[in-house]
């Protein structure tokens, strides 16, 4: 574990490093976002998602997207099951270049999982980030997120819904 931090500390920063002179090329355009992630709650997800933004302000872009990845379940036996939302997006940039910006999400999660007698659903999904967008080529950006969130877990067996908030990263190239 401790290796792959480095590692990945190591890929941002010879990132970070090579794309402080370049101009932004994707101020005032539409956008789409492919980016892995790694959040967790009492469970550890990890996954994919997909977001299409339309440019709507200068230093405003909206948009949708999509996202799955394996929900994990720890334990003895370690289980993981699929875990998806779709959400709507909004992204406000900071500064004349864009590399900084406060994002969030909001939608429904799809899970359905079953304990027995009981079923656990997804409900609300909703998260928050701050953001860093590395200029790599005229056509590519790297863009690494913190986000906190929520994913609203109901049981169906009559008892309090289940509720936990969650942390994440998320790592993803900018087309």
């Amino acid at each position: 574990m401790k290796r792959n931090c480095i590692l990945i500390f190591y890929l941002l920063f010879t990132v970070t490093a090579f794309s402080q002179k370049k101009i932004n090329p994707k101020i005032g355009k539409n956008e789409t976002e492919i980016s892995s992630f790694l959040m967790a709650d009492d469970y550890l997800a990890y996954g994919v998602q997909l977001v299409y933004r339309l440019s709507v302000l200068k230093k405003l872009k909206i948009g949708v997207g999509i996202l799955y990845g394996a929900n994990e379940e720890g334990g003895y036996i370690s289980h993981a099951y699929g875990y998806g939302a779709m959400f709507a997006d909004a992204q406000q940039f900071l500064g004349h270049r864009q590399k900084w910006s406060f994002g969030g999400q909001i939608g429904k999660g799809i899970y359905n999982h079953s304990y027995g007698d009981f079923k656990l659903k997804a409900g609300l999904y909703y998260s928050v980030s701050c953001n860093y967008r590395a200029i790599v080529s005229n056509k590519l950006l790297f863009n690494t997120s913190l986000f906190i969130g929520h994913r609203n877990f109901h049981y169906s067996n009559g008892n309090a819904d289940y509720n936990a908030g969650l942390v994440g990263l998320r790592f993803g190239i900018v087309l």
